[in-house]
């Protein structure tokens, strides 16, 4: 491999697997030379330059709103999609991929036109909408889940894992680093953690909770960079609040997780084998983290509460039982590890590979 382009942005959820992929690529050919696209006003073009990566930003809006924001988003896509065509006839990477959202569609449809391989990954156990309508276009589907695979051509549709497991586990500090954040790595610990944004709701239910959590562990609370509900119950030693934390790191250490369904928290859990309980949010496109969670639920992987059937009440019971209980906290963590996919990246760099030397 000598140039290899990739799509990714929107949330760290298409971002990271994309790095991971990245960093594959990079390990195996370095000297390939690995230039991303997406958004020029959405985190990428700003996340994407840190790891030391080629980031070219288009202007595309989001297809939502009233008839004339949707109609003003499509013309962004035509017009994003020709620039990439000119790019990519110019540059001929070996290929192109895709990491879902409406951000992949340019590179992709660009790339099919001329006749570059291509290949989509799909994070989510129910495929988003713009990879449902790329898989019609691109010559591989990397899926993270069998459910979603349901969703896909099945002669170009294989398992592969979502990549950002590869780089949870490359990943390693040391129990030590929770002394960073206030926490005694000889006294297990809770993480809660509802994602980068975080959720005013669910942290008004683990502040009242507080108070009910058994004295025998630590709470570390992540709150999130957008969260503006204030926790009253966070004095002492035992409990500590942080807007943000490497949550791989944090994961791999905890004696237990209570956090959202998203698919790199869920694909860093299995990989982890990190016991859970998991409260999916109800604020994201087709209720996606609720397959999320369920493909772990049903396998008894992990506890699901949704948001709506929770309360302080019900998550103290529910982290005091799993913390009593190193045996079901033992059961989730080795079913949750069954389901991981390590060797993510590495699959689906064989695969590009594959599609390369086809061609």
């Amino acid at each position: 491999m000598k140039l290899i382009f990739i799509a990714a942005g929107g949330t760290g959820g298409h971002i990271y697997p994309a790095l991971a992929l990245a960093d594959e690529i990079r390990t195996r050919y370095p000297e390939c030379r690995i230039v991303f696209t997406g958004s020029d006003s959405r985190m990428e073009q700003e996340l994407i330059p840190q790891y030391g990566y080629e980031f070219i930003g288009m202007h595309m809006e989001i297809l939502k709103g009233s008839p004339l924001h949707k109609g003003a988003a499509a013309f962004s896509y035509l017009e994003s999609e020709e620039r990439t065509y000119r790019l990519l006839k110019k540059e001929r990477p070996d290929a192109c991929v895709g990491f879902g959202n409406y951000i992949s569609i340019p590179l992709i449809t660009a790339a099919e036109r001329l006749h570059i391989p291509t290949m989509i990954h799909e994070q989510n156990s129910f495929a988003g909408k713009a990879n449902v309508f790329l898989s019609k276009r691109c010559e591989a589907v990397a899926c993270s889940y069998r459910n979603s695979m349901q969703q896909f051509p099945a002669n170009k549709t294989r398992l592969t894992g979502n990549p950002a497991a590869s780089a949870a586990v490359r990943r390693n500090a040391g129990r030590e680093i929770i002394r960073s954040y206030g926490l005694d790595p000889e006294v297990p610990f809770v993480l809660f953690m509802m994602g980068s944004i975080g959720s005013d709701s669910v942290s008004e239910i683990i502040d009242r909770a507080i108070p009910m959590f058994a004295d025998d562990y630590q709470v570390l609370i992540v709150t999130g960079k957008a969260v503006t509900y204030r926790f009253r119950n966070t004095d002492g030693v035992r409990v500590k609040t942080v807007e943000f934390v490497d949550g791989a790191e944090m994961l791999r250490h905890a004696d237990l997780a209570v956090t959202r369904a998203g698919a790199t928290t869920i694909c860093e859990i299995t990989a982890l084998g990190t016991p859970a309980i998991l409260i999916p949010s109800p604020f994201v496109p087709n209720n996606h983290q609720v397959y999320n969670a369920r493909e772990l639920s049903d396998n008894a992987a992990a506890v699901m509460i949704e948001e709506n059937e929770l309360d302080a009440e019900v998550l103290a019971d529910h982290v005091n039982r799993l913390m009593s209980d190193d045996l079901n906290r033992s059961e989730l963590s080795k079913k949750a590890s069954a389901m991981g996919t390590p060797e993510a990246a590495s699959l689906m760099a064989d695969w590009l590979e594959e599609l390369i030397n086809h061609d």
